[in-house]
């Protein structure tokens, strides 16, 4: 029989707070509070979620995509993590781009995924909406710009004409506060190229380039105005260009001049806000800095130029010189430093808060890298200039998001013996989590520092940690305290400093919980026993009883400590060295029992199986070894990961254990038949450590991208030959894919002429991108065809056998699908059509062969003929886009075939459409007046518009035409 196993997905991911995206500020929801600060938008990985700036309360999470581990789902690569969010407020749409390329469109009122857009080759850069929010705009890695229709849900054009990762995008209007229904006529970018480009959209064509930076361009930032436009270089260079819609082409894009910024870093992003008529910008700065910039009004700029004259010619300067000047200076009498934020770390993206309440309100919030959110005010005077130009604005730092997850890498975990509490340990906090709510129950600040190592007491209230310096701690949950401290627990021999301790690597505890042990890198092995003592209170007589540590023992050995584990009888403790060796001596008499040897480089985790039979070790040399402890012969050798092997845990009473690796993979493993039984790819980085609960019902696991997993063993079983093809054919499916990627589709010029390799041209491409997803669409729509044509053929038959010979005419039967499914052969068809992503129709279509495409063309004429037309009038936008698609994409094939048959069906097809869209579009227009009408009679009777008498008295006698008199002579 064959042996299958449980298989293990991913139940839970917290701890994350913020990852690699922007962040965006939303105004409150209905169901908080009139006092809230608003909403906040940040990616964890790739979750979305939507904080509560106030409280910091997580208020939504949006995921989409296959649960890993799940039998469906890759064990090769992990979920491709959000990397830039946009939303729009008045469909209330949220657009995420994803490392991979793709971009998803949320509605945040359901929490679903409205529309799935694949054509980038890799991760999105920016994404930005037009103003009516039916137009998306995309810009990637791949220095390609993509706009994409959302009612239409397709890729309407690629522009190709940048060489670099796309770093700024805007879209333009000529005609200034246009209607928003109507479309934007230009786009403009910038890339890390250091150009800037404006496209003009209705041709599809750049009409201006201009060189904004030698090196790289970071940032850009167009103000309210559209008429200024800001670019950032590498280091602290800042150009200012003017732009004007309405120039001639070549001139719609000038170069004002530039100005440096005080931080000596690069700038990443550029916004504008408008506060009492005040227009400011911020740049936010690799570093722990934003600085914000206001711009000079034209009266301001005015005075100035006048001093500044009038100082010049007092000093004797002539008026060619004066004008000089004044331009050179330009740039420092428009803009002046407004304040400077700082931060507590280094900022990952801010956001100025858009409120219309709070129009004259300067917040600002703001991601950072340590894996928090923080949200800054800055309090304004009534009169800006004055404030600003005397230093007196600072902000002032109202809340932070930082409880549910923590600032630097977890780099020690562990689960309580009654499975419902977590503790995780980072440099400088240790925090205890409840496992089923991924809450945080306490949150420590470790005086020690730097965790290393850390440890639940049995009863699952008290928690013991080790520290690089050498400490040792104990804390107490119920009361919050530090209940005892050894200070350089253990200490570096002979070292010339008294205060220098020694790193405490691991630590373990006996069965029984009452023996502690820990090793270091003094080359000791310590043990420390559990005591109470009575501590009297200060400033009373009474005394109370605390728990602490007292050393024991201490077992010298040659090497460093990396790692200590006692066997579950309590009959052997097994230490990894810095030589590499393990070894395995009796816990009684501290004698050696075995020495393991074969890992080329140090052991840096080791774990003992329930029945105290075998022993596990994972080594910094890649490879997983299983030993016997009865003589300690090596049963298997792994090699189990790509990088370094950091965890290795053993399932509860079983002989499987997990390893996790520097690789990002967590692998389930069969101990007694040394097979990989399960592949985890989830992490986006280095798996650091990883705790099993005892009964071996979940995992968790933690990495370098802060994010804590929760494993879960569910009903589903798994089968190792079906886990190795499912392997196999992901290999495949990626190979595919790669290949087909690589076939890239001509770019042509504006002249329609292929241009040859290296061409510096501005192209424009189709918007396509073969996926596993559509390339399974075609052929499914081909299997479907096949199906539909061959009843279509039968049926044909059919009808000229009664017409020959009507008694021995026999009635085909249908295919078993389409009698199951109670369909014609042309309902079939359809239904599969419309199976397919409107988003990937396209891509599926490019999959039909000529042949298939001539059996497509077969059934949209089916579609259309008379008896079929009327049913099919909802669908008539998808028959005519797929009609257009066969017609463009064979047009060659069709007009070399120079079938009559084909010319006859093609007239037939166009003049049936035609006359159906004829009728569609009278009855569209004679509805669409109806509708205008029924509003115009609506509002005048619910609406009131309030008129002031005398305001409108005076505005009628100013457009009044007096009264002229014929002269008589």
């Amino acid at each position: 029989m064959v042996k299958s196993y449980e298989r293990y997905d991913q139940e839970k991911v917290f701890g994350v707070i913020s990852s690699q995206s922007n962040i965006l500020w939303l105004p409150p929801s209905d169901a908080q509070s009139t006092t809230s600060l608003g909403r906040a938008i940040s990616s964890a990985l790739e979750e979305i979620i939507i904080w509560d700036i106030k409280t910091g309360e997580i208020i939504q999470k949006f995921r989409d995509g296959l649960t890993p581990g799940a039998s469906n789902a890759s064990s090769s690569v992990a979920p491709s993590s959000v990397v830039y969010l946009t939303y729009h407020s008045a469909t209330n749409i949220l657009a995420s781009g994803y490392a991979d390329g793709s971009i998803k469109l949320w509605d945040l009122t359901s929490g679903e995924v409205l529309i799935n857009f694949t054509g980038h080759k890799s991760g999105i850069s920016l994404l930005k909406f037009d103003r009516s929010g039916t137009r998306l705009v995309s810009g990637s890695q791949d220095s390609s710009i993509i706009v994409w229709d959302l009612v239409g849900e397709e890729g309407l054009f690629k522009l190709k004409g940048h060489k670099s990762q796309i770093t700024g995008l805007f879209f333009l209007s000529a005609i200034e506060n246009a209607n928003v229904d109507e479309m934007d006529d230009y786009l403009l970018s910038c890339s890390k190229d250091g150009l800037i480009k404006l496209w003009e959209l209705k041709s599809q064509q750049c009409i201006e380039t201009h060189l904004a930076h030698s090196n790289e361009c970071w940032s850009m930032g167009l103000n309210g105005n559209h008429d200024l436009i800001i670019t950032s270089g590498n280091k602290d260079q800042v150009k200012v260009w003017s732009l004007d819609l309405k120039a001639i082409d070549g001139e719609k894009i000038k170069e004002i001049g530039k100005f440096e910024k005080q931080s000596k870093t690069r700038c990443n992003e550029i916004s504008f806000k408008t506060v009492k008529h005040n227009e400011l910008f911020y740049l936010q700065n690799s570093d722990r800095t934003i600085e914000i910039f206001r711009i000079r009004s034209e009266d301001e700029i005015k005075k100035g130029i006048t001093k500044r004259s009038k100082r010049l010619k007092e000093k004797g300067f002539e008026d060619d010189e004066i004008l000089q000047n004044i331009n050179e200076a330009q740039v420092s009498m428009m803009i002046t430093p407004f304040t400077t934020v700082r931060t507590t770390s280094k900022i990952k993206s801010c956001s100025f808060i858009i409120d219309i309440k709070k129009k004259n309100k300067l917040d600002i919030l703001i991601s950072l890298m340590n894996n928090s959110i923080e949200y800054y005010n800055i309090p304004i005077s009534e009169n800006l200039k004055k404030s600003s130009s005397q230093g007196e604005i600072y902000a002032v730092k109202q809340n932070t998001i930082d409880l549910l997850g923590h600032r630097n890498d977890i780099r020690s975990m562990d689960v309580s013996n009654d499975n419902k509490l977590l503790a995780t340990a980072s440099n400088g906090e240790l925090k205890i989590w409840n496992i089923r709510t991924n809450n945080v129950i306490r949150t420590f600040i470790l005086e020690g520092g730097y965790a290393l190592c850390c440890k639940f007491l049995p009863g699952g209230t008290m928690v013991v940690v080790g520290f690089k310096n050498g400490d040792l701690e104990l804390y107490d949950l119920t009361t919050s305290s530090l209940l005892d401290k050894v200070e350089q627990a253990h200490k570096v021999n002979g070292s010339m400093d008294d205060d220098e301790g020694s790193a405490i690597w691991s630590l373990d505890l006996t069965p029984d919980g009452k023996t502690l042990i820990t090793g270091g890198n003094d080359k000791s092995v310590k043990f420390w026993n559990f005591k109470v003592e009575d501590d009297i209170i200060p400033g009373t007589n009474e005394k109370i009883s605390r728990l602490r540590l007292q050393h024991s023992q201490t077992l010298e050995v040659g090497e460093d400590v990396l790692c200590v584990k006692v066997s579950p009888d309590g009959r052997l403790l097994a230490m990894s060295l810095l030589n590499n060796n393990v070894q395995v001596i009796f816990m009684d008499s501290l004698k050696l029992f075995l020495t393991l040897y074969g890992h080329k480089l140090p052991v840096l985790s080791i774990d003992i199986s329930q029945d105290s039979k075998l022993i596990i070790t994972s080594s910094a040399d890649k490879n997983i070894k299983i030993w016997g402890l009865d003589f300690g012969d090596c049963h298997k050798s792994i090699f189990g990961h790509q990088d370094s092997v950091m965890n290795v845990k053993f399932i509860g009473e079983t002989h499987n254990f997990f390893s996790s690796g520097k690789d990002g993979l967590i692998k389930y493993w069969d101990g007694d038949k040394f097979e990989c039984i399960q592949k985890l790819a989830a992490h986006q980085s280095e798996v650091w450590c990883l705790a099993m609960s005892n009964d071996g019902e979940f995992m968790v696991s933690t990495s370098h991208d802060h994010s804590i997993r929760l494993w879960s063993k569910n009903d589903d079983q798994v089968f190792l030959e079906e886990e190795r093809e499912k392997e196999m054919d992901e290999l495949y499916e990626n190979n595919l894919i790669d290949s087909l990627e690589d076939d890239e589709p001509a770019v042509y010029n504006n002249n329609n002429e292929e241009d040859g390799e290296g061409a510096d041209i501005n192209g424009v491409e189709k918007v396509t991108k073969q996926t596993m997803e559509t390339l399974k669409a075609g052929e499914r729509l081909m299997e479907a065809l096949d199906i539909g044509i061959t009843d279509l053929d039968a049926r044909q038959v059919y009808l000229q056998q009664l017409k020959i010979d009507k008694a021995n005419a026999i009635k085909p039967e249908p295919a078993i699908v389409l009698s199951a499914l109670n369909l014609t052969a042309e309902q079939y068809v359809l239904k599969e059509v419309l199976k397919i992503r409107t988003s990937q129709l396209d891509d599926a279509l490019l999959v039909l062969p000529f042949s298939y495409s001539l059996k497509l063309l077969r059934m949209i004429e089916v579609w259309t003929n008379e008896d079929n037309i009327t049913s099919n009038v909802v669908n008539m936008s998808l028959i005519c886009r797929l009609l257009f698609f066969v017609i463009r994409n064979n047009a060659r094939e069709l007009i070399g075939q120079k079938d009559p048959h084909l010319r006859n069906q093609l007239i037939k097809v166009k003049q049936q459409l035609r006359t159906e869209l004829n009728k569609t579009s009278k009855q569209l227009g004679v509805n669409t007046q109806g509708l205008k009408f029924i509003k115009q009679q609506w509002k005048l009777n619910h609406e009131t518009e309030y008129i002031d008498e005398k305001e409108q008295r005076e505005y009628e006698d100013s457009k009044a035409v007096k009264r002229s008199y014929a002269t008589v002579v």
